[in-house]
């Protein structure tokens, strides 16, 4: 039986102003499973959301765990930096 699904909300300014959903990211079997659409001009502006996602999530673990955001931020930078090395390494990743 698959398990149940569970979404977020809207974030309160787009319940006012609206918005487009560039992302929706689920974990289903312990694998994440995503949908996106381009939504910018420059590729660069995905590592700029990338890098204010990354900030969220480490002040969501400073609040909710023992582990401060700047260390939790520390890690996921290492983290992404390990798995852009192993992108970098498999080149067929991104074919």
């Amino acid at each position: 039986m698959p398990e149940e699904r569970r979404e977020l909300s809207l974030p309160p300014d787009v319940e006012v102003n609206g918005g487009t959903e560039i992302l929706r990211l689920f974990v289903t079997d312990g694998a994440l499973s995503l949908t996106m659409q381009r939504a910018f001009a420059a590729p660069e502006m995905w590592g700029q959301l990338l890098a204010e996602l990354a900030r969220q999530v480490a002040e969501v673990y400073g609040r909710e765990t023992p582990i401060a955001a700047e260390q939790a931020l520390a890690e996921i930078r290492l983290a992404l930096e390990v798995a852009f090395d192993r992108l970098e390494t498999d080149r067929g990743a991104l074919n």
